[in-house]
């Protein structure tokens, strides 16, 4: 079980992940930085997994912010393999804050129809849309 509050951040050579559980608002926050491969996104989903089925937390807020370029590479694997695992560990929401590149857009509006029907996904331009949305679902 994890504690009310934990964190941790993934290394993956020059990219990263810090996860954040936050007991007090019921997610799970993902701060995705750099260049993302398949393998990457695979671990770090995989570890955000765990902490869903650790934590029971129901919702995800997925911050792109600090993403550069595409992952649409993992698209087919996200809509396939992992968000169907996500949803029977629990999650029902996600909040997702785009790419500021248009690569990491495009890759997001790809994945979006092909999991829409899993999982309530909101997509946001600001952290701070995204928490209150998310707070208030």
């Amino acid at each position: 079980m994890l504690a009310q509050e934990q964190s941790t951040v993934l290394q993956f050579g020059q990219a990263s992940l810090r996860l954040v559980y936050d007991a007090k608002n019921g997610w799970i926050y993902g701060d995705w930085i750099g260049v993302h491969s398949l393998n990457s996104i695979q671990k770090g989903m995989n570890t955000l997994l765990e902490w869903i089925q650790q934590t029971g937390a129901s919702k995800y807020l997925s911050d792109n912010t600090n993403i550069v370029g595409g992952w649409n590479t993992a698209n087919e694997w996200l809509a396939d393999v992992w968000t169907p695992l996500a949803v029977d560990a629990g999650m029902r929401y996600v909040a997702h804050v785009l790419a500021p590149g248009i690569f990491g857009q495009m890759s997001m509006e790809a994945l979006e129809p092909q999991i829409n029907n899993m999982v309530t996904l909101q997509l946001f331009d600001s952290i701070e849309d995204a928490q209150h949305w998310l707070s208030e679902q």
